[in-house]
């Protein structure tokens, strides 16, 4: 009986130690096939920690009180001086009368905070005006996503999900209105087979960095624009 037991436990500890070691060699495989995309998430993972990014889906971000710097009448405000520039939608063929009001549906646990705009994979994404690219950023919940700031420098557009930038895109650079930008696509958190595009845009704080801003509706930005019946 006990050097039956032994046996067992023999048996039980090589097991163990066989399913360490191919776990091991699983998670080497992984780093050796795709080091690149791993280290940008490590990175992403890191910033979005310091810049409380993590908290921003619906969660109040403990590293800045966003309504305070910016309040609900700076946020009409802004809606109406974007509605007056006739912001470009960035898809081609997709006008306001195709937009969807979502800004405050729940995603998950979250508020959307955005407006998502259909399209087919790898469709071209346009800058909504001219500005600077202050951000390309792989983000676990909005995958490949691009932060532009406006010619006044109080606004933030944020594109996300995106398949691909434009390859010869980089940070610093100044867009023009219309220019591509990126294509359409389901990183980061979007359902694998609904691609699109999610578009943020937002009212900076006074210290205008990319991540620190509070979101209005895109959908009241452009709604002014539709046709008339």
């Amino acid at each position: 009986m006990l050097r039956t037991r032994k046996i067992s436990i023999s048996k039980a500890f090589t097991i163990a130690i066989f399913i360490v070691l191919l776990q091991a060699l699983f998670a080497q495989l992984i780093a050796q096939s795709s080091p690149i995309r791993g280290q940008a998430f490590a990175q992403s993972e890191k910033l979005e920690k310091e810049a409380g990014l993590e908290n921003k889906r619906g969660k109040e971000s403990k590293a800045i009180d966003i309504v305070a710097l910016v309040s609900d009448a700076q946020i009409r405000s802004a809606i109406a001086e974007l509605s007056a520039r006739h912001l470009l939608l960035p898809i081609d063929g997709i006008s306001a009368d195709n937009l969807k009001g979502s800004f405050y549906e729940k995603r998950g646990d979250s508020v959307h905070e955005a407006t998502d705009i259909l399209a087919p994979r790898n469709t071209p994404i346009r800058a909504l005006e001219d500005g600077t690219i202050a951000k390309l950023f792989l983000s676990r919940f909005g995958g490949n996503t691009i932060y532009q700031i406006d010619p006044s420098g109080k606004y933030v557009y944020y594109y996300a999900h995106l398949e691909k930038y434009e390859p010869n895109l980089k940070e610093g650079d100044k867009v023009k209105r219309g220019q591509i930008i990126g294509f359409v696509g389901t990183s980061g958190n979007a359902p694998p087979n609904t691609p699109h595009l999610h578009l943020s845009i937002s009212v900076l704080t006074p210290d205008k960095k990319w991540w620190q801003a509070r979101a209005l509706d895109p959908y009241e930005v452009y709604k002014p624009n539709k046709a008339k019946p």
